[in-house]
């Protein structure tokens, strides 16, 4: 009896365990592998098992150099980067290393769905190289269980706007008229952001600059305005900064003031929000002497945006 009980006792655990041996482990991320521009190293890149989303996110990253040796005490600089739109974010991502060649990846930001790069630039005493994965990251669902109609762009109107006689501080601590300004007799486009937004704040700045590099020796002709929503924060130090990393002031005004000032410019605009993180994507053209000013709400490509100043400009 005691020999039987044994060998069923047996038979349960080896079926038991062959059993176990089948059942295929919990799916993860396939890593991205690729050789670095310069080929002096082997970059591995690995994903949560979701791959990016819209957020934060994280990333491990692998660096070997030709030899298959881990590659250690490198400096890691890793930059998430949308082509389509040209541009990328405000939060720069964070860099831990772990030891044996692997780098741990914090604060990746996503700010809308479609393809985005991750820039790696890895530098390893004197020797310097870089990367570039590419992912997909999806739509956010719509709340709501109805499927929304398929975008067809931004939303462009035309608007009648007063410009009100109000005095803002701009990046450089000085002064300047409002009116004045919208009214020197250039193009002008403005849009309404503050320095510390990580969604579609970098977004708006990103067309700017992308538009000024496109105009090239043109960049002159158009006035860019940027208004902060946030003018308790946002002092003009702040706003220097912010504008040196797209590109630098030139011919790009960053105005802060009083909330009571900021608020009438606001509402003359139809630009008010009680909250700063709901506040839209909005672009405001005017062209000299023209009757109405163009009102842009959503994202825009930058040819679209460089096609509505086109636009403003032959008026």
């Amino acid at each position: 009896m005691k020999t039987l009980a044994t060998f069923f006792a047996v038979m349960f655990c080896s079926v038991s365990w062959a059993l176990a041996a089948e059942v295929p482990a919990a799916p993860a991320a396939a890593p991205s592998a690729l050789r670095s521009e310069q080929g002096g190293f082997n970059l591995q890149l690995r994903l949560p098992d979701s791959g990016l989303k819209l957020g934060p996110n994280t990333a491990d990253i692998t660096v070997q150099d030709q030899a298959g040796n881990p590659v250690e005490g490198a400096q890691l600089t890793v930059t998430p980067w949308m082509p389509s739109m040209g541009h990328g974010v405000w939060d720069k991502p964070v860099v831990k290393e772990l030891g044996g060649g692997r780098y741990h990846v914090e604060n990746v930001v996503i700010i809308m769905g479609g393809v985005w790069e991750l820039k790696v630039a890895l530098k390893k005493g004197e020797r310097e190289d870089r990367a570039v994965f590419s992912a997909t990251v999806a739509e956010a669902a719509p709340a709501q269980a109805s499927p929304e109609p398929e975008r067809t762009g931004y939303d462009r109107t035309l608007a009648d706007y007063n410009v009100p006689n109000v005095t803002l501080i701009n990046q450089d601590g000085q002064k300047v008229n409002l009116r004045q300004l919208l009214e020197s007799g250039k193009p002008v486009i403005v849009d309404f952001i503050f320095t510390t937004c990580t969604t579609i704040c970098p977004v708006l700045s990103a067309g700017f600059s992308n538009l000024r590099r496109t105009l090239g020796d043109e960049a002159h002709k158009v006035q860019l305005v940027s208004i902060s929503i946030d003018p308790e924060n946002d002092r003009p130090e702040k706003l220097k900064t912010y504008l040196e990393r797209f590109g630098g002031p030139e011919g790009w005004e960053f105005l802060t003031g009083s909330r009571e000032e900021v608020g009438r410019v606001l509402r003359a605009f139809n630009a008010f929000v009680v909250d700063k993180m709901s506040h839209e994507p909005l672009y405001l053209l005017h062209a000299p002497n023209a009757p109405q000013w163009v009102r842009i709400k959503g994202l825009i490509k930058k040819s679209d945006l460089l096609n509505e100043y086109r636009k403003m400009e032959n008026r």
